[in-house]
């Protein structure tokens, strides 16, 4: 029995350390491939050299962030020149233009679009953070389901079809908490001297 217990001591003993990861420089991985690692989306990154769009941006209130977008990569934004809110994908970046994929389905084919820097007004990003992004979909749901339960269902006053303002106040607060968390989670960023298009390289 005490020989059983030493082996199985032993083999838990050396689990961690067959789990471990060893560094070695020929594992090393490039600059491409911790981006890839990083978002697996990004698969035009064959070699160096490689042109991307990036923005920088510097909002008045929180930090520096750098959002990165690769041929292949679907991008949000609106021109100057109207309201039209485009979602479309980037076909190749040069250097101080982009060019997105339209599809004209009249036609049946796919026509490449070159945009300008100076032609874009704003960009809407994505920043996935835990809890924040998930409760930008759910709590305005649950502002919904609460103060729709507590309308439908008899309150202390045993009749239905009826709400006070605690109730109107707890659903509506959930809803802006919404509202807040998806801003934080899907900012959109006005192009300006705080907020830079550029093209880098990969290396």
């Amino acid at each position: 029995m005490i020989q059983v217990l030493a082996i199985f001591f032993v083999l838990l003993a050396a689990i961690p350390l067959a789990a471990q990861d060893h560094y070695t420089p020929e594992g090393a991985l490039s600059s491409e491939e911790l981006l890839l690692k990083r978002n697996p989306s990004n698969r035009s990154i064959t070699k160096p050299g490689q042109r991307y769009l990036v923005l920088d941006a510097s909002p008045m209130i929180g930090t520096f962030r750098r959002y990165r977008f690769f041929p292949g990569d679907d991008i949000k934004f609106r021109l100057r020149s109207d309201r039209k809110k485009y979602n479309e994908s980037i076909h190749s970046v040069s250097d101080s233009t982009f060019s997105i994929v339209v599809i004209d389905e009249v036609a049946r084919r796919m026509d490449y679009v070159p945009i300008t820097f100076k032609q874009v007004k704003r960009i809407k990003t994505s920043h996935r953070i835990p809890w924040v992004t998930q409760g930008a979909f759910l709590l305005p749901l649950a502002g919904v389901i609460y103060s729709a339960a507590d309308f439908l269902n008899p309150g202390i006053d045993n009749r239905r079809f009826t709400t006070d303002t605690r109730s109107l106040a707890v659903g509506g607060g959930l809803i802006a908490t919404g509202v807040l968390c998806y801003k934080l989670s899907f900012p959109s960023y006005r192009i300006n001297n705080r907020n830079r298009l550029k093209v880098l390289q990969t290396y």
